[in-house]
């Protein structure tokens, strides 16, 4: 006999978690994200050499130590003076000492002097002021005269004791991403070990019989395995631990197995299988595991058939730490033994097995929930820009459609009304070919009116 989902036996079916009551069959976007956001997370924590903390979240406010700069300290090469014996120029002092970086004066500047002083270098006592090397007639060597010619505004080029930050001071916030810069601001302040959030630990899985290794021989009625990998990438973006499963064939004790590991990660996404086809397995295997299905249908267009919930993670191998073997990377864990139940917890996203349909719903949705169990805040980046050719009526689904948004150059490339969006000819949610063209997603609300040439609008960058 064929197994269909009407009559599929997994299982012992009565202890299955059904989908929650006075749950919608069909919910808007709006209403799904309100859903997601609400999920519990709980973002684990660790401490790492700063070193090795690079693309890391802060899981802590980072204050400087010191006042920064420190001193008074000079922005130029040049001369220290004191202001009052400049009033009039071209005039002559006495060039009585240098300071080099990292020095300091050995004595205070008196009437009539003036010291050579290097970028970065603290002021002497006394004096009040920098005249740049380029504003003196040759440059003068300690007991030796220099002859300034100009100074218009000596005061510009110090920079005061503690005007980057006092002491105390934030200036890291919890929550950052460790890029170049903030590397650099932290190491100085000398936070030479951080406290960071450990990225969210997720598998994927792709299901189907007609699929097929990327770098294998593909028959005719096959095709290549590209949701995996396209859902690696994405999700690595957004700063996961990605494993990726592979993919597996439709048949359920085998795509049961594949998502019984995948249940040891804080997520797991499953591409394919999720609509009424006769074989489309996955939505009853999900029950007969025990998932508390929270959404199950969404009026958005590509993805429709997309599922979310949870439930206790597996025990395994994956539910330790990512890295915990990597002692001369990590100091210490931050995570405690009584983990809260959301700490337990292994998200479900059950995505269509168009690969447009899987980017969006993992870009717009599934996202927001993998930023917050990173320990960041959601932060959806819009962008505006005028249509260059007009849209008819939207049908009743949110509809996100792959465009491409290009920005006037010169002068007034940051504002959006010189900015172009250019919807691309799609093909339907199978057409990747499009998507990997496109910068952004349109994003049209549902039953919209037609939109003509010109509109300004928003879209999704990608």
């Amino acid at each position: 006999m064929t197994l269909r989902p009407g009559n599929l036996k997994i299982g012992d079916m009565s202890g299955a978690s059904p989908v929650e009551p006075g749950i919608v069959e069909l919910l808007t976007v709006a209403q799904a994200i309100r859903i997601i956001d609400q999920s519990p997370v709980e973002p684990r924590m660790q401490r790492r050499p700063l070193l090795d903390s690079a693309g890391f979240r802060l899981a802590e406010d980072l204050r400087t130590d010191r006042d920064y700069p420190p001193f008074r300290k000079s922005l130029m090469d040049g001369y220290a003076v004191r202001c009052q014996d400049i009033l009039k120029t071209p005039t002559e002092l006495q060039c009585v000492g240098e300071i080099a970086a990292g020095q300091s004066a050995k004595a205070p500047l008196e009437a009539g002097q003036a010291m050579a002083i290097m970028t970065g270098a603290p002021l002497p006592d006394g004096a009040d002021g920098v005249v740049p090397v380029e504003d003196v007639e040759r440059r003068a060597a300690p007991g030796e005269v220099v002859r300034i010619l100009r100074a218009p505004s000596p005061n510009r080029y110090i920079a005061q004791r503690g005007s980057d930050g006092a002491v105390g001071k934030v200036v890291l916030r919890r929550g950052t991403i460790l890029g170049p810069a903030q590397i650099g601001v932290a190491a100085g302040i000398g936070a030479a070990i951080v406290n960071v959030f450990m990225p969210p630990r997720v598998a994927v899985l792709g299901t189907g019989s007609e699929l097929t290794p990327i770098d294998g021989p593909v028959e005719n009625t096959q095709i290549r395995n590209s949701n995996t990998p396209m859902l690696a990438a994405l999700l690595r973006r957004v700063g996961c631990d990605v494993t990726d499963l592979g993919f597996v064939r439709d048949e359920p004790p085998i795509i049961r197995d594949a998502i019984v590991r995948g249940l040891e990660f804080d997520a797991i996404f499953i591409a394919g299988g999720m609509s009424m086809g006769e074989y489309d397995f996955v939505p009853l295997i999900l029950k007969d595991l025990g998932v508390a299905m929270k959404i199950t249908k969404l009026r958005i267009k590509p993805g429709k058939p997309f599922l979310f919930g949870s439930r206790e993670r597996v025990a395994g191998k994956n539910a330790a730490p990512a890295g915990a073997n990597e002692s001369s990377a990590i100091i210490t864990s931050l995570e405690n033994s009584g983990a809260s139940d959301a700490a337990k917890l292994c998200y479900v996203f059950g995505l269509p097995g168009n690969p447009v349909s899987a980017f969006v719903c993992t870009l717009r949705l599934a996202s927001r929930l993998l930023t917050r169990i990173g320990g960041g805040m959601v932060e959806e980046r819009w962008l505006t820009g005028r249509l260059d050719s007009g849209l008819t009526v939207n049908g009743p689904r949110e509809f996100y459609q792959p465009a491409i948004r290009t920005v006037a150059p010169g002068a007034y490339s940051s504002r959006s009304e010189f900015a172009m969006i250019t919807p691309l000819d799609w093909k339907g949610s199978a057409d990747l070919f499009t998507l990997a063209k496109a910068n952004v997603i349109l994003v049209r609300a549902e039953n919209e009116p037609p939109i003509p040439k010109g509109s300004v609008v928003r879209a999704l960058e990608i």
